[in-house]
């Protein structure tokens, strides 16, 4: 096929695309589905077929290049000294970590639904005739289940929360020096304070995931203070963000499909399948990074070692060769097989507890008919997320 749009003239950080990515995707599937993108110097890949190969594929596409990392440089690389996390490590210490970490994180969420009702009760009968979404509610929810889940005190839960709001937005490569910078401070502090609760946990037992994780500690599966340390920063970084991102996009795509919303207040045993559609119409994580440990070839193109590549999930959760009509939102659909959440060996971990939050903090929300957007909606910057930074809503008489 000929070329007829310039894939050199996109711009990842326009606030048009920001807005609704979904028309830019097309056309990248369509013409160019694997393409390097500025000022990211990645190679996108766009397609569903090849997305799902690169992630499953965890020999060849790797979170870290071969070879020595390179030495740390400047004030966002504070963390250096810290062993890789879940989140950026490769086979075997992946293997290792989420062996130990699984189980312990499935067993702590199974409190989950129970304080994510009590707390959806408690915010939305709260509220007044005006609100905003995001700060009243969709952050308040989810992270008070995952910091009770944790074991956090609750006095300490407002300046973690400001520390991770921090850290989110400092990830935008086009924010100020001084915001980036304050982002990294707020990582040190997040992970000095894990490393202080820790040491409490380690000498006074805690309940809470954080004290489970704190007995498993020099274990036979080699798990140290230090693996903890990194774990809960990730945790608490991204275990309820995605499930704020989430709220608020489907909470959009439902006002704006009445018949949607009515369908799942008729039938409210849709829940589920609804929020799997919410998850596919807009991936909470836009992007995923890896890179090509050998010289490989994905979708045609030959990649030498070392190609650094993104895989655009809401590019693949929209490819009309995986989902039909993709482009509508429909909660009855079933091609749910959306991958939002990755795939392969790095298929998200705090997944089961967006499941498992989610559909009770988008009913309570359903079962609110009058319920109406009151302002302009307000978006990330940063396209790795797919997230709105604020929401103004009404609440009129029934």
């Amino acid at each position: 096929m000929t070329i007829t749009w310039d894939p050199t003239t996109f711009n990842p950080h326009d606030l048009a695309f920001l807005a609704d990515p979904y028309p830019t995707y097309a056309l990248f599937r369509d013409q160019a589905p694997l393409s390097v993108v500025q000022p990211y110097a990645s190679t996108w890949v766009f397609r569903f077929a090849d997305v799902r190969q690169m992630l499953d594929d965890s020999i060849t596409f790797v979170k870290n290049p071969p070879g020595p990392p390179p030495p740390p440089v400047g004030l966002f690389s504070m963390g250096a000294n810290l062993p890789e996390g879940l989140f950026s490590s490769d086979p075997p210490r992946h293997t290792e970590l989420r062996a130990v970490l699984e189980p312990l994180f499935m067993e702590a969420i199974a409190q989950a639904p129970a304080v994510a009702t009590a707390t959806a009760e408690k915010l939305l009968g709260s509220l007044g005739a005006r609100w905003e979404l995001v700060s009243d509610y969709a952050t308040p929810l989810p992270s008070t289940v995952l910091f009770t889940i944790m074991g956090i005190p609750a006095d300490h839960w407002p300046v973690l929360l400001q520390w991770i709001a921090t850290i989110a937005a400092a990830h935008d490569i086009t924010q100020s020096i001084a915001l980036r910078s304050l982002g990294a401070t707020c990582a040190m502090a997040l992970n000095t304070y894990f490393e202080e609760w820790i040491l409490q946990c380690r000498h006074t037992p805690q309940p809470g995931l954080i004290g489970e994780l704190c007995q498993a500690i020099g274990g036979r599966d080699g798990l140290t203070a230090e693996d903890v340390q990194v774990c809960c920063s990730d945790f608490a970084v991204a275990g309820y963000l995605s499930t704020t991102f989430l709220i608020g996009t489907a909470l959009v795509h439902l006002l704006d499909n009445p018949d949607q919303a009515q369908l799942l207040r008729a039938q409210p045993d849709l829940i589920h399948n609804a929020v799997e559609e919410m998850l596919r119409i807009d991936a909470p994580a836009q992007l995923v990074d890896r890179v090509a440990a050998v010289d490989t070839k994905l979708g045609g193109t030959a990649l030498p070692a070392g190609t650094k590549l993104t895989a655009v999930l809401g590019s693949a959760d929209h490819d009309p060769t995986a989902f039909a009509d993709p482009d509508t939102f429909n909660i009855q659909r079933d091609d749910t097989a959306q991958i939002s959440f990755g795939d392969g060996i790095h298929f998200c971990i705090g997944a089961p507890l967006v499941r498992l939050v989610a559909p009770i903090a988008m009913a309570a929300l359903v079962a609110l008919p009058t319920l109406a957007v009151a302002g302009l909606a307000q978006w990330q910057t940063d396209p790795y997320l797919r997230a709105m930074t604020s929401l103004p809503l009404s609440m009129g008489a029934t």
